[in-house]
């Protein structure tokens, strides 16, 4: 695979030119710095333009002209990273010749449509698609409440009452403040205020590339640290509980990482949650679910962009102390590791990562997360995961320090 990079219209641009696929896969990304408002107005945004445009202005005509080209692929995304937002667009279609001459081009247009020309009346979105996309959203928050493990991760962060990008959720309430207006104006700040990257993966020439950079005029960059730094937080463990709907009792454990280096983050932390929760052999899985059984699951996640790992865990209520103290016990003693834990937390990762790499567009999403935390190419990134010392993940989880724990307790609630 070769990576090209060039300038288009003063936006940058990445091809990752490969035989290995029959498609093409196109991403475009708007980075802005993160606020507690624009949280829920960019997840409306990316709702509310793969609904319908100005061409194609129900959900039923854009349909139609998807199957026109051959089933081509939208998909539109919002996300928090660490102390930004981003929105993503990306499309895949076949090539021309597995379609017709002319197919991928007109899969751009309806690309173009959907991202530079939406269903827009006064200045501000139709009304009916505008209506529909907050109903539909609203269902989206009530029903959090009815599922235990989005329930237990939201009222976790919620309950952290830290002024960090991680505890900026999406509030039910919230919802009543947006108007068609005040959305279309958040949509013009993501055209034209933010930081913006295109990559694709197959062949493609740039005169089709040039009809979508064409359309942006702003060569915006920002220089805020993506990850969110936790150093300033002390080692005591707070505790909190709440009852939820529903009979699930879940334990949440967050974990900070302070004063860890970019190396430790990129290379050495993953191989420590692997061995902590990342898989079937992992300690907490081992120990909490299968020695003890005090859990129907139990894992760990690394979230990077905010320099922690969150714990979790499904257990009933009975079991909530000692499954916590014993989870402690497993944490503080990970500055202890076997070289057989330390080799197999490798293949994990290194399986996954090739793995990954036969799906088109997840080498796409892949070459935007190396540019975004600065990390190398897959390849040798696989090298540099092969290089770590046993010595460096010992080191790295006196760095880990457990500091808030939450626990939801399940409570029957028909009302």
């Amino acid at each position: 695979m070769k990576e090209i990079n060039k300038i288009i219209n003063n936006i940058p641009v990445t091809i990752m030119k490969t035989d290995k696929f029959k498609s093409v896969s196109i991403s475009l990304y708007f980075k802005s710095p993160v606020t507690k408002e624009n949280v829920l107005l960019r997840s409306l945004l990316r709702s509310i333009l793969i609904e319908s445009c100005n061409k194609y202005n129900t959900s039923e005509k854009l349909y139609i002209n998807t199957l026109e080209n051959y089933d081509a692929y939208y998909v539109t995304g919002s996300s928090r990273v660490g102390n930004y937002i981003i929105n993503s667009f990306n499309v895949s279609s076949l090539k021309d010749r597995y379609t017709r001459p002319g197919n991928l081009e007109d899969v751009i247009d309806t690309f173009c449509e959907i991202i530079f020309n939406p269903f827009v009346k006064n200045k501000a979105f139709d009304k009916k698609t505008f209506d529909f996309i907050i109903n539909k959203k609203r269902i989206e928050l009530e029903e959090v409440k009815e599922e235990s493990g989005s329930y237990a991760e939201y009222m976790t962060y919620k309950s952290l009452n830290r002024d960090k990008p991680y505890t900026y959720l999406m509030e039910l309430e919230d919802l009543d403040k947006i108007t068609s207006k005040s959305l279309y104006s958040e949509y013009l700040k993501m055209i034209n205020e933010s930081e913006v990257n295109l990559i694709v993966c197959g062949d493609i020439e740039d005169k089709l590339l040039d009809k979508i950079t064409s359309n942006i005029n702003n060569t915006k960059k920002y220089n805020e640290t993506l990850i969110i730094n936790n150093d300033d937080y002390d080692d005591k463990l707070i505790k909190k509980e709440n009852s939820g709907y529903g009979t699930q009792n879940i334990l949440n454990v967050i974990m900070y990482l302070k004063n860890v280096s970019d190396y430790e983050l990129n290379y050495v932390i993953p191989i420590y949650r692997v061995i902590l929760g990342g898989y079937a052999s992992s300690r907490i899985f081992n120990i909490i679910r299968e020695k003890h059984s005090l859990a129907y699951y139990a894992f760990a996640r690394y979230e990077k962009d905010d320099s922690l790992i969150n714990i979790v865990m499904g257990i009933e209520k009975e079991n909530y102390d000692k499954a916590l103290n014993l989870t402690l016990e497993i944490v503080n003693g990970m500055n202890k590791i076997t070289n057989k834990e330390l080799e197999e937390a490798k293949k994990v990762i290194i399986t996954s990562l090739m793995e990954s790499q036969d799906n088109i567009n997840n080498v796409v999403s892949r070459k935007y997360n190396e540019d975004l935390f600065n990390i190398l190419n897959t390849d040798e990134f696989i090298s540099k995961i092969k290089e770590v010392k046993k010595e460096e993940i010992e080191k790295v989880a006196l760095k880990i320090k457990p500091y808030f724990s939450h626990f939801l307790k399940g409570e029957i609630n028909n009302e």
